[in-house]
């Protein structure tokens, strides 16, 4: 009889670690596809931030444009003034 026992025993021990080595699996996948997930989205929150960041250089780059035409034309209508005079 023990020997029968103890081979339910070892039967059960062998379930419950196979039920333990199934939720483990599951666990891990879920939290690798939660990662993946979120690597996916950090890379867009990177690219927009790139854009953004493209956008605003873009924008200064036109001021500094703007300004040094206009700093370069004032001068020009100075010189132009002192020469006619």
């Amino acid at each position: 009889m023990s020997e029968i026992s103890e081979q339910l025993n070892e039967a059960v021990e062998k379930a419950r670690e196979s039920k333990l080595n199934t939720i483990v699996a599951v666990c891990v996948a879920v939290i690798a596809t939660f990662m993946s997930v979120c690597s996916v989205k950090a890379g867009n929150v990177v690219q927009q931030m790139s854009s953004a960041q493209s956008n605003a250089v873009d924008q200064w780059s036109y001021y500094q444009a703007k300004s040094t035409k206009e700093n370069i034309a004032q001068s020009m209508s100075e010189q132009l003034t002192v020469e006619r005079d």
